[in-house]
């Protein structure tokens, strides 16, 4: 049977031509007859390309820095536009290393270096491609070797990347950072792909690259890999496609589908997470998902704070428990958590998730805390208020806690707040267990 790309391309084509070009380019001729040590290669980058000339690359949507990977917006004043720069490093003969950079100048090396100065970006692009076979083996920053490749300002390369991730002898990291960039370069062409991937289509049976465990929807395998790269395209164009994943599907699916419609912060994914809330026949993990993601959203869009404050009273307990969280991140939750952790129509353990995340909550005053402590009457949740007093590290939290051991009326009060007392190193603490003792 012969395969095709959801492009349109056949995949034993595409490889052909990669490996092809590989093999006839002037450049690998050079780099291989170049001799051991740094070998430099210049090429123009993609437009909007930029880096700090050193680890730290840019584009679009995406961060690159040693050992770090961001998408989504970012800030960085000292990335500026340049070329693209690739130091080859060779030993024995092999290719041990690939490092990328872009701006006016390489990083500084020590040892023989072998400048084969500017060539095409055209020709890079395909060298590069070539290489990934040899260098997934042996480069340990993952997410790096294949950014000489997509940053050379080098036209369409998606029929290359999409090879790269349908073909099952790559590295699965090969495999998702060929997803990751189908996200970033490709058009509305390569949306079909990124679906078939994200139901489990890319490789292998149904099902397979999709995370069973609902509870964790952000792991980074294929399926959800592709819901990122959907998620990560321009003007929204992959949201339709999250939307209707969405809606299909096992829970796995629709839960990391719901996560990646929070990151968009398109109003369209916005108003899928309301239904999906709003769904009483949904299964509650994924309603929970749904929550959590759009309070992630909530930094784009504010409004979204005011609607999952509205739906509280109509939440599940694991709904409940989603809206705490992202009250507990925000400026202003606080006074919202105590007034819920207070609320006696709900019960003690909802309340006491309230309570820990308005101690979570840096906005959270200690003495509002110190106050919730002093005005409680549930033993319970007294018990839980001298615990999130313990999690906190500023001395009006301190004080109380040495305030309860030392006063407190209630006996096993005074042993709780000791207790957790006797977790911190404090030569205070050392002296009141000694006081305790002796008399």
């Amino acid at each position: 049977m012969r395969l095709f790309s959801t492009l349109g391309y056949p995949v034993a084509a595409l490889c052909v031509a990669v490996s092809t070009s590989f093999s006839q380019t002037d450049l690998a001729s050079r780099v291989n007859g170049a001799p051991d040590g740094t070998v430099r290669v210049t090429f123009a980058s993609r437009p909007g390309a930029c880096g700090n000339g050193r680890d730290m690359i840019g584009y679009r949507r995406a961060l690159f820095a040693e050992n770090f990977e961001s998408i989504g917006d970012w800030n960085a004043p000292n990335c500026v536009a340049g070329p693209v720069r690739v130091a080859i490093t060779k030993d024995n003969g092999r290719i041990t290393r690939v490092r990328t950079s872009v701006g006016d100048t390489f990083p500084t090396t020590t040892g023989r270096v072998t400048d084969l100065g500017m060539v095409s970006p055209i020709e890079a692009a395909s060298y590069f491609f070539g290489l990934v076979p040899q260098i997934e083996r042996i480069q340990s920053d993952k997410s790096r070797y294949l950014l000489p490749a997509v940053l050379a300002n080098a036209g369409d390369v998606v029929p290359q990347l999409t090879t790269l991730a349908r073909d099952e002898a790559r590295s699965t990291e090969t495999r998702r950072q060929a997803i990751h960039w189908l996200g970033i370069l490709g058009d509305a062409r390569v949306v079909p792909t990124l679906v078939a991937f994200a139901r489990g289509g890319g490789a292998g049976p149904t099902g397979q690259d999709i995370d069973d465990d609902a509870e964790k929807p952000g792991k980074k395998d294929l399926g959800t890999t592709a819901m990122a790269a959907l998620a990560e395209m321009e003007n929204g164009i992959g949201v339709p496609a999250i939307i209707d994943l969405s809606r299909t599907g096992s829970t796995a699916m629709r839960s990391a589908a719901v996560f990646w419609l929070g990151q968009t912060g398109d109003p369209r994914a916005f108003a899928t997470l309301h239904s999906v809330i709003e769904n009483s026949r949904e299964d509650d993990r994924v309603r929970a998902h749904a929550v959590f993601s759009l309070g992630q959203g909530a930094e784009k869009d504010p409004s979204q704070i005011r609607y999952l404050q509205s739906i509280y009273p109509r939440a599940s307990d694991r709904m409940k428990e989603q809206i705490f969280l992202t009250m507990g991140q925000r400026t202003g939750g606080s006074d919202w958590l105590l007034e819920k952790a207070r609320d006696r129509n709900d019960p003690i353990d909802v309340r006491e998730k309230a309570l820990f995340w308005a101690g979570q909550n840096e906005a959270t005053p200690t003495r509002d805390l110190a106050e919730f402590y002093r005005s409680a009457d549930e033993r319970q949740l007294k018990e839980h208020a001298i615990f999130v007093l313990s999690q906190r590290n500023d001395e009006a939290a301190f004080n109380e806690l040495m305030r309860i051991a030392q006063s407190d009326s209630d006996r096993s009060m005074r042993a709780k707040a000791l207790f957790w007392l006797g977790q911190k190193d404090d030569p205070r603490v050392a002296k009141l267990i000694s006081d305790k003792i002796n008399h």
